[in-house]
């Protein structure tokens, strides 16, 4: 892995005031931008070292971090170092960059051993522009350069239901111009991953003043009732002994409608009865199936004649299961 010198990418003291990091950033940030450096392969790598270097001293508790490394560690900008004689397992895969709107794979190996990771849960997913909930989106701007700053993305976890009806969810969104609440139109039959487009709701560029949008990836919980495998749900079914034992037609709630449901006679429990295209129905068209797995379930306390009737069934039965 190769060493990072932040204070040396941007050409800085040690000791520089935020100011000066600041100032150093954004002078750097405008001669390297892509906007200004087409086709330069050069620029653009310089450029996302500016943004890497910014991202950790702009913010105290990263600067802390990386000062502490720092003075045990006396290396050159870009000379090999291995982090396991710091006490830090080499291991990237999974990090994620942090505020700058970057993703992990913008950002070094360096950054994401030391700073990678995201925070947070579904209740605070859009806690901030510019925090763990964000990364890269490779906009455009109007003179078709990269725009790393603008768009955003996030997550959102929604409930099945939600998500196969449809309808609109409120959030909070912690913005530059402070909190902020919108209304989220999620359309009927969304998938796993989709991603809803906010236009004007991400950050504001630094070098077009343009605001960028912001996208919120979905992310579908099963409900209590039912799981979602692809396009095809899957429920348990709880019967009866003698509703196993004989047959017998039950009602099911799908997602949307209550079905008759044959159960044939002596079936045993973890057999599956699949219902054809009564699955999840996704947008755009496509539906799969529904599959209810049995469950024979003994009723939680027996009166006395049926505790007669069970004692008869268990002198008159000859069948004994293999244990």
């Amino acid at each position: 892995m190769k060493y990072k010198n932040y204070y040396e990418v941007l050409g800085i003291s040690k000791d520089a005031s935020k100011d000066e990091v600041r100032k150093a950033y954004k002078n750097l940030a405008k001669k390297y931008h892509p906007d200004l450096n087409k086709n330069s392969s050069s620029s653009e790598t310089k450029f996302k070292e500016i943004n890497e270097a910014y991202e950790v001293l702009k913010d105290p508790e990263k600067r802390r971090k990386y000062d502490e490394l720092q003075s045990s560690a006396r290396f050159r900008h870009g000379a090999e170092f291995d982090p396991r004689k710091y006490g830090f397992d080499y291991q990237t895969t999974g990090s994620r960059g942090g505020g700058t709107g970057f993703s992990r794979d913008d950002f070094s190996d360096f950054f994401n051993m030391f700073f990678g990771g995201r925070g947070g849960g579904p209740e605070d997913i859009f806690a901030g522009f510019g925090g763990n909930s964000s990364s890269y989106q490779g906009s455009t701007g109007p003179s078709g350069g990269t725009t790393p700053k603008a768009d955003i993305e996030a997550e959102m976890e929604i409930d099945l239901l939600e998500a196969y009806r449809g309808g609109e969810k409120q959030v909070r969104l912690s913005t530059e111009e402070g909190e902020k609440n919108l209304r989220i139109k999620i359309p009927q039959g969304v998938s796993d991953g989709n991603k809803i487009k906010l236009k004007g709701q991400g950050q504001t560029d630094p070098y077009t003043g343009i605001k960028g949008d912001l996208y919120i990836k979905l992310t579908i919980k099963n409900s209590r009732d039912f799981t979602l495998e692809g396009l095809d749900l899957y429920k348990n079914l709880k019967v009866t002994p003698w509703e196993a034992a004989l047959g017998a037609k039950v009602s099911v709630k799908t997602l949307d409608e209550v079905v008759n449901v044959k159960v044939p006679p002596g079936i045993e429990s973890g057999k599956k009865l699949k219902l054809n295209g009564k699955g999840y129905r996704k947008a755009g068209g496509g539906r799969g199936d529904f599959y209810l797995t049995v469950m024979i379930v003994n009723p939680p306390s027996l009166s006395k004649k049926e505790k007669e009737l069970y004692q008869k069934l268990q002198e008159e039965s000859p069948f004994t299961p293999d244990r």
